[in-house]
């Protein structure tokens, strides 16, 4: 048959193994299955049919020559939409097709991850919300046309939800709706892989100029090794975190009334400390209130990015405040508070099941992973309460025992390789790593003026914050905050100060990597046009360029007048540092200079600049305007629009997160059964044995998880620590028998 889409018809036919092999380069498959099971969404549903298309032909590959099809195309790039699923359903239909060979071989490819990849370098985020990286999305983004999804049969039937009526039939046996409609998805899985692909190259051919490149050739061996924007790293991790949503956290039947209760206990204490703030959760005006306490907290730590929604309120989506909670208390009870009544509610309403399973997404801007209990409708499994009384809950299969295994500082030995090779900095911190020595023993006995040996344990804690939160620009007073809400530790401001010069006494190295600073004054300036020639044109007012020092500089952009600019975004009476208020002129001025970039303002916003209405928020959005570069991750991901912190960050989190998922590929490849992946965790299930067999998984276990880091850790030393449990703990520690060979 001949199917017509985006302005061409192809001729789609089906393929028996006779016909042989029928494309030479890469093509598109697309697979229609029966029913996804809704009681048990991360189980496979049975292959229907599926299509194969390279841009020029196609064909429809019935479920008993579906071995047959891909073994006569052994060398090909196979892409999808979606490729876990579709690799999933395919593996339990044929496992002889053997396509987790071709993602070993980087000859698998995914549209909707590459679409995600290439937003996140050219807009900064990774289409992550609902609808934004469907095919119908991708077809309409880079191809402009129409795939429609309501298309219906004979009978009236949504065609999407109907396969299942056709399995174990041959195509002629079908409907011509429903073929068209197959064929029409292979069509555009090609073409959005050949535009997204060209629009991949063009961005990263251009990014020459961005902090964090090494060289053309260091991209195009990252580019090969690990995909375009690690494509290749995120279709690995993707395939492993389906599989962990499919095993599942079992629980432990006899403890589900007590976790219940310790869950309510919990929602309880934390309650009590949100209405401290001002906030009562689903009380009347619990928004309105809401809204007042991130306004105060914006207003007191004006350090901290508190993002705002297009209508100009303060966003309270969970994505939207992740990033502050390591900095803020309030937003990380709040966050605490909704992940327990999340959990409540899972428990409470699935008390009979044995087994919970979570969902995953394979990619946040940082690089790292994040999970949700939304489409399954169970559980965040990475974001538990850390307390035993909930972990201590999930237990292993009968007959088998946990491996829990983790990365020993990781995040710092990721910072010290990328000042190694990204920055070509001389690493001390590197060097102290592969010593083995204690970094936060080392911090706090520089600023002591002690031996590393003797730090106590109090002094070693509160080293952690400042080793953790200064690579990301954290400046003194949020460091205080940090410390407190993430490690218990109270920081005076002049322990803070004392500590960081410490650290950087340290580790000399990390004043060149912090100092990719932004001058938001001077970005301003050149964004608003903001000269001295400029300002006397508009008010006749000479005071600017009559200045000696200023001559010959009157049409350079200036940042005092972006500093004015910014005090009259804010204060309804702006004044001088001598108390003279700003003539009207004056404020006339930088408004019309404003009004040339309200369009790139949030709407509530633009409102606020057409009636000329300063307020926190018009300054924050006008300050939001720059500041903000693109970076790259050692491994070669680029990541648009990105604050100073996001940009440091970034850089040390998006190359741990990439090894841990090149960690994860390996552990799935190598047979292991994977329940749970937390960041810099793994929660292993093995079969139960003796002393000697934990200790031989576990030293399994670990070597992948080290080989898989070093990819892209070659040089900075990679620790990793496990135990064997019963169930889950908090701080499980491994006890060996005396000969050291048994755990």
């Amino acid at each position: 048959m001949h199917i017509r889409f985006n302005g061409r018809d192809r001729e789609f036919v089906p393929w028996r193994p006779a016909a042989g092999p029928v494309f030479g380069g890469p093509f598109a498959f697309d697979c229609e299955t029966t029913l996804i099971d809704d009681n048990r969404p991360w189980l496979a549903p049975a292959y229907v049919i599926g299509a194969a298309c390279d841009g020029e032909r196609g064909v429809f590959v019935t479920r008993p020559y579906l071995a047959a099809f891909f073994a006569a195309h052994p060398a090909n790039t196979v892409v999808f939409h979606n490729a876990a699923f579709d690799l999933d359903v395919i593996a339990t239909a044929a496992p002889e097709t053997r396509l987790y060979d071709r993602v070993d071989a980087n000859r698998v490819y995914d549209t909707q991850l590459m679409h995600r990849l290439l937003t996140l370098g050219e807009l900064g985020h990774t289409s992550q919300g609902k609808g934004e990286s469907t095919l119908e999305r991708c077809a309409a983004v880079y191809l402009g046309t129409d795939l429609p999804k309501d298309v219906v049969d004979s009978a009236g039937d949504p065609v999407r939800l109907c396969y299942g009526k056709w399995l174990n039939r041959p195509p002629g046996d079908m409907e011509p709706v429903f073929l068209e409609y197959l064929a029409a998805d292979a069509a555009a899985t090609h073409g959005v892989f050949e535009a997204v692909r060209e629009r991949t190259c063009d961005l990263l051919a251009t990014a020459g100029g961005v902090w964090g490149y090494v060289s053309d050739g260091w991209l195009d061996d990252r580019s090969e090794r690990f995909g375009p924007q690690t494509h290749h790293i995120h279709l690995k991790a993707s395939i492993v975190l389906r599989a962990i949503s499919s095993n599942g956290l079992h629980l432990d039947a006899a403890r589900r009334d007590e976790l219940a209760e310790s869950l309510r206990a919990l929602q309880l204490e934390q309650r009590a400390g949100l209405r401290e703030y001002g906030y009562l959760p689903g009380g009347k005006g619990s928004n309105k209130s809401l809204q007042a306490v991130l306004q105060l907290r914006a207003r007191q730590h004006p350090s901290l990015s508190f993002p705002l929604t297009e209508a100009g309120q303060f966003a309270t989506a969970h994505d939207a405040l992740h990033d502050l909670a390591d900095a803020d208390p309030f937003v990380k009870l709040l966050l605490e508070y909704r992940e327990t009544e999340k959990l409540l509610g899972s428990f409470v309403g699935k008390m009979a099941k044995p087994v919970l399973h979570p969902s995953f997404n394979v990619l946040t801007r940082s690089g790292r992973t994040s999970s949700f209990g939304s489409r399954f409708g169970e559980i965040n499994a990475q974001n538990l309460p850390k307390c035993d009384a909930v972990r201590a809950c999930f237990v292993p299969r009968t007959g088998y025992e946990f491996i829990d295994a983790d990365y020993a500082t990781i995040e710092l030995g990721t910072l010290a390789q990328a000042c190694l090779t990204q920055f070509g900095l001389t690493s001390e911190m590197a060097a102290a790593i592969n010593r083995g020595e204690d970094l936060h023993k080392l911090v706090a006995a520089r600023m002591l003026g002690k031996s590393p040996g003797e730090v106590t344990k109090a002094e070693r804690q509160k080293a952690k914050p400042v080793n953790f939160g200064k690579p990301g620009g954290m400046g003194n007073e949020t460091l205080t905050v940090y410390a407190k809400v993430n490690y218990g530790a109270r920081l005076d401001p002049e322990e803070a100060a004392a500590l960081s010069e410490s650290w950087l006494d340290q580790f000399p190295e990390m004043r060149a990597f912090l100092a990719d600073g932004t001058d938001t004054p001077a970005e301003l300036a050149e964004l608003l046009d903001l000269t001295r020639e400029s300002h006397f044109a508009s008010t006749g007012d000479p005071r600017f360029v009559q200045r000696p020092r200023h001559a010959g500089r009157e049409g350079e952009h200036c940042p005092f007048l972006a500093m004015m600019l910014l005090k009259v975004t804010r204060d309804p009476d702006p004044t001088t540092t001598a108390g003279e208020p700003y003539s009207g002129t004056d404020c006339d001025y930088l408004w019309s200079r404003l009004d040339t970039v309200a369009a790139q303002l949030p709407p509530a916003q633009r409102k606020a600049v057409s009636a000329r209405r300063p307020s926190r928020a018009l300054q924050r959005a006008v300050m939001g305007l720059v500041g903000r570069a693109p970076v790259f991750t050692l491994s070669g991901r680029l990541r648009a629009n990105a604050s100073y912190s996001a940009r440091h960050n970034t850089i040390f989190q998006g190359l741990a997160a990439d090894g841990a998922k090149l960690a994860l590929w390996r552990l799935w490849r190598a047979g292991f059964r994977v329940v749970n992946f937390v960041h810099d965790q793994v929660l292993v299930e093995v079969p139960a044995g003796t002393p000697r067999d934990r200790m031989r998984h576990a030293q399994e276990v670990r070597r992948h998880l080290i080989d898989g880091m070093r990819e892209l850790v070659p040089d900075v030393r990679v620790g990793v620590s496990y135990a064997a449990t019963d169930r889950w703990y908090k701080d499980a520690e491994a006890v060996t028998d005396a000969s050291g060979e048994g755990l």
